[in-house]
């Protein structure tokens, strides 16, 4: 049996992306006039219950393996399901510059989510909204519809296209502290000025949220970066000997992107009573 996936198109004045229904995932966008700035490979696979590389992956509800109980977890699939879900598109609200996607529980197999944090039975009614011209803004809406609380966590993982990832660094992060997720334990770590790449794999939970910049020297552009309603962002490249295994990427095309996430993920997860609602969302600009 085969099965299709529709990819939407957004386009308008100001600039254009395409968005997959599959995750409903960015999977590309750009301003008039500019290089991509959110970084698609240069082949992408699409496959049911499979991870699309690149753009904006959502992840929601546990990011990685998940985190209870203070350790890493073994939950599955990896970042999630919403990621792997198709997510319903609501017609009425497409246009040449937004679109609206749902995805609620009742969507989702009881063994999944049983492993949402606190709560084995939950239910919950998600809203995810694109809208793409000269920038770029997503948010991500969760609402608890059940009687009981449960927790989460969440990210929008964003590539954003760099000429170069050797010759770019992200800044707004000097003095933060962050765990480095490269290392066993997770150990804390201060940042001292921007965040470098040198071809080694950076992986890093930075407890903080502010305005943030990707300046890239070899496009001579700058991305700027704003969040609300994070509690933490990830910056993530994978670096030269991890970035050449990954099977869904080109050798050396690690280069081309560094990963900018607005999180809430680990002690700084989301909790919801019931009727309450979060905002995650993320906006993109370029100068």
């Amino acid at each position: 049996m085969s099965t299709s996936f529709t990819v939407r198109s957004l386009a308008n004045e100001g600039g254009s992306a395409t968005v997959s229904d599959h995750g409903a995932h960015v999977l590309r966008w750009a301003p008039k006039g500019q290089t991509d700035v959110v970084w698609q490979p240069r082949a992408i696979t699409f496959k049911e219950g499979a991870a699309i590389r690149g753009g904006v992956p959502v992840i929601f509800p546990w990011f990685n393996q998940g985190y209870e109980d203070g350790h890493m977890a073994d939950k599955k699939p990896k970042h999630g399901f919403a990621r792997v879900s198709p997510w319903h598109a609501d017609a009425d609200t497409l246009s040449a510059d937004h679109i609206r996607y749902t995805l609620g529980s009742a969507a989702i197999d009881a063994a999944t989510l049983a492993q949402f944090i606190g709560n084995p039975n939950p239910r919950f009614h998600a809203v995810y909204e694109v809208t793409a011209g000269e920038t770029l803004e997503m948010a991500l809406t969760v609402t608890n519809t059940g009687d009981e609380p449960f927790s989460y966590e969440a990210a929008l993982h964003t590539y954003f296209h760099v000429g170069d990832v050797t010759r770019s660094q992200v800044i707004g992060l000097d003095g933060a502290r962050y765990l480095d997720a490269t290392q066993p334990g997770f150990p804390e770590c201060g940042q001292a000025g921007p965040v470098a790449f040198d071809g080694a794999m950076v992986d890093r939970i930075y407890l903080a949220n502010g305005p943030l910049e990707v300046r890239d020297e070899a496009l001579d552009r700058t991305i700027a970066i704003k969040a609300e309603g994070s509690t933490a962002t990830v910056v993530w490249n994978p670096g030269e000997t991890a970035g050449n295994a990954i099977g869904d990427l080109a050798t050396g095309e690690w280069r081309d992107f560094v990963c900018v996430e607005a999180a809430a993920n680990r002690e700084r997860m989301i909790t919801l009573a019931p009727g309450q609602s979060h905002t995650l969302a993320q906006s993109v600009a370029v100068r």
